[in-house]
């Protein structure tokens, strides 16, 4: 099957920014921060709004309302019109009749005159109640009223008289009481009424035809406003679910990504792959997993802080991608470790491919800061469901293959068999058990003794870490070593050891016996732990050791990273009154550049060009150059590893100051150590009794080969 380089995408790829370049991780507190309920944007707006609504609202109700009150008035004003003309048409027509009786003299039409006039009392009422349409006309209303209630008084009068006297009578009262005149009187007063009520009219038509027209064109506006905010309203909602749909988003891939990196963290990965494994059971086919983790890493990342780590980490990521499809899904474990997920392949052969296609593309050189590096990967290969039907399974067996992969010399991948797994469950019991290894007293140190060449005499002692293990035993040093190293517990593991080491020297002493430089191993975590000074300073105030007494033994290998920085540390050990040595010399990459400015007392030959002495060309060559050029900068020299007469006798001939290794004695625990120089009187020649009772010791705390 074909594997096309994947483009970075949120199928499983990191985004194109960080491929650019790192950002700034944010901290905790900021990416798990709840978004607002509501964003003060759309809240302001929302409130501008409703404050506009409410006020086209009182607007239109004070434009509604005043076209009310219009309208109440001109109704009250047709009435007053309506109740004077019937003011007016009552009093014309009791006039008329009226004056029908004086000619006529009949007595019916003097009762109607007064029954009309009857009549035009009954608006004045109504007009009394509408003063309030005609404050202005409320005098005159009242002076109509008093002069219809006249004239109707002045009729009953009449009528009386004409039931008395007959008709002279009646027409000369009617003469005599000018009942014309005041008839025309009410009449000229209701015309004038009407004519003020007729312009009062025509002024209210007037004002509510333009309130009309007002109110029409404010109703549009206040409309059309109405809308406008309304749209505004609804862009504003639009905008605010769209911001909290990408908040929510935000939140959600921040849940299930890596911050760093941006691909898919733990929490993705489980839900991808356990759909991965679903469908893969279903139809019948297999899903593969990678599990990637960087070589040395952790040493880039001391040497040059964690900002230059992540920005490797960044790239690294990257280059990952790089190599496999838009399908397959790449997440960040933890630390400097990947997987992979492949769902569909056709076979093992196209796992080996895509691992390989990683391998290649990790290790081209890249520059970080402006400084290039090169960094290996170590890949373990697991597939279901042979290795696994959940991911679970996959991951802790892939993991496996990959520490198989570390141990066959790193930069290559390994399938997973089931052979490896003894081994790695025993790995994971060994660093929980060297966890309580301290407080459980299961640490030793032994001791091996430094003979001086020209006079046989014991001069140091090298104290070397041993574990005896409950119920595994003793542990190989080059198991115990390398697990306290990764582990980080070689940091209290060697404050112990130079504690107990000092106390044993003090402890010797009193016991009679000489005092001798006790030399302890400092592993390359040590070497760079910020406690360093620190601890040994402590160590030194608490036991009371003289530091004449002490010797750190350092591996040029150590010093790597950043060379001036190990300069520096070495002189404030130095200045410590410590004795300082480079142990396995000759086996670095910089002892002959970096030598003349170390700040040492003593250089150690390693065990491997000691071997082969005095037979092998090469390693006489080199060891009789070693001891030339220590020769000429005035430092000691120690060979390590002597195990025949042979090189005791070729280390003499050339120069060598002391020399250490099984032909003198083996490591052994303090009590029998005591008791052999008490015996042999710390003498060369009694010493040869062990001549060939052991072999090789390891460096950093323990045998490179154990005895038989």
């Amino acid at each position: 099957m074909p594997f096309e380089p994947k483009s970075l995408s949120s199928t499983g790829g990191i985004p194109e920014q960080s491929r650019r370049g790192p950002e700034p991780e944010r901290d905790d507190t900021e990416t798990r921060e709840s978004p607002p309920f509501l964003s003060r944007r759309f809240v302001i707006g929302s409130l501008v709004a409703f404050g506009i609504l409410v006020a086209n609202a009182f607007v239109t109700y004070r434009t509604i309302a005043n076209l009310v009150e219009a309208s109440r008035i001109a109704e009250n004003t047709l009435k007053v019109v309506e109740a004077l003309k019937d003011v007016q048409g009552n009093v014309a027509d009791s006039q008329i009749e009226l004056r029908g009786y004086i000619i006529s003299g009949e007595r019916e039409r003097l009762e109607r005159a007064r029954a009309f006039l009857g009549r035009a009392a009954r608006p004045v009422e109504t007009l009394r109640a509408l003063s309030g349409a005609i404050p202005d006309q409320a005098q005159h209303i009242e002076l109509l009223g008093a002069q219809i209630g006249e004239e109707l008084a002045r009729f009953d009068t009449l009528i009386e008289i004409h039931r008395r006297n007959g008709v002279a009578a009646t027409v000369r009262n009617i003469r005599a009481t000018a009942g014309p005149a005041t008839i025309h009187r009410a009449q000229l007063l209701t015309a004038e009424l009407q004519g003020a009520a007729d312009e009062r009219l025509a002024r209210r038509t007037e004002q509510s035809r333009r309130s009309s027209d007002l109110s029409v064109i404010t109703a549009a506006v206040a409309a059309l406003f109405n809308v406008g905010l309304l749209g505004l309203l609804i862009l504003l909602a639009r905008r605010e679910i769209k911001e909290r749909r990408q908040a929510e988003e935000v939140v959600r891939f921040t849940a299930t990504h890596d911050p760093l990196t941006g691909l898919p963290n733990r929490l993705l990965l489980a839900e991808r792959a356990n759909r991965a494994l679903a469908t893969a059971k279903s139809e019948g086919h297999g899903v593969g997993l990678l599990f990637i983790d960087l070589d040395r890493f952790k040493n880039i990342n001391d040497a040059l802080g964690h900002e230059a780590g992540d920005r490797l980490l960044q790239n690294v990521a990257g280059r990952v991608a790089r190599c496999v499809r838009r399908s397959d899904t790449i997440a960040r474990q933890g630390g400097d470790e990947f997987v992979v997920l492949i769902e569909a392949f056709q076979g093992r052969g196209d796992l080996a491919q895509v691992a390989q296609k990683i391998l290649v593309e990790v290790a081209k050189p890249m520059t970080v800061y402006g400084k290039e590096f090169q960094i290996t990967a170590s890949i373990g290969i697991s597939v279901s469901p042979a290795d696994g039907e959940d991911l679970r399974a996959l991951l802790n067996n892939a993991d496996i293959a990959m520490y198989r992969a570390k141990q066959q010399g790193k930069n290559t991948a390994q399938y997973y068999a089931s052979g490896m797994n003894p081994g790695s469950v025993e790995r994971l019991e060994l660093e929980a058990a060297l966890r309580h290894a301290l407080e459980r007293n299961e640490l030793s140190l032994y001791y091996q003794p430094k003979v001086e060449a020209r006079s046989g005499r014991v001069t140091g002692i090298e104290c070397l870490l041993r574990w005896q293990h409950p119920t595994i035993g003793l542990v190989l040093p080059d198991q115990l070593v390398p697990l306290a190293e990764e582990t980080g517990l070689i940091i209290p593991i060697g404050q112990w050891a130079l504690r107990a080491a000092c106390l044993q020297a003090q402890k010797w002493a009193r016991q009679g016996l000489p005092m001798f430089r006790m030399a302890v191993n400092l592993s390359a975590r040590q070497f760079v732990s910020a406690s360093l000074l620190d601890d040994v300073a402590g160590t030194i105030r608490e036991t009371g050791m003289d530091p004449r007494w002490i010797e750190f033994e350092v591996t040029e290998s150590v010093m790597l990273p950043d060379p001036q920085q190990a300069v520096k540390l070495l002189r404030n050990l130095k200045t410590m009154g410590v004795r300082l040595t480079i142990d396995d010399f000759g086996t670095g990459y910089s002892s002959l550049a970096y030598l003349k400015r170390l700040p040492i007392d003593c250089v150690k030959i390693d065990a491997s060009f000691i071997r082969g002495i005095p037979v092998d060309a090469s390693d006489v060559a080199i060891t009789e150059t070693i001891l030339a050029m220590a020769g000429s900068l005035g430092l000691k020299v120690v060979a390590e590893g002597v195990e025949t007469h042979d090189q005791v006798q070729f280390l003499e001939r050339k120069g060598c100051d002391e020399m250490q290794g099984y032909y003198f004695s083996k490591p052994l625990p303090a009590e029998e150590l005591a008791a052999y120089l008490e015996e042999h009187g710390a003498a060369l020649e009694e010493s040869r009794r062990g001549e060939g009772s052991g072999r090789l010791r390891i460096v950093s705390g323990g045998d490179r080969r154990v005895p038989k």
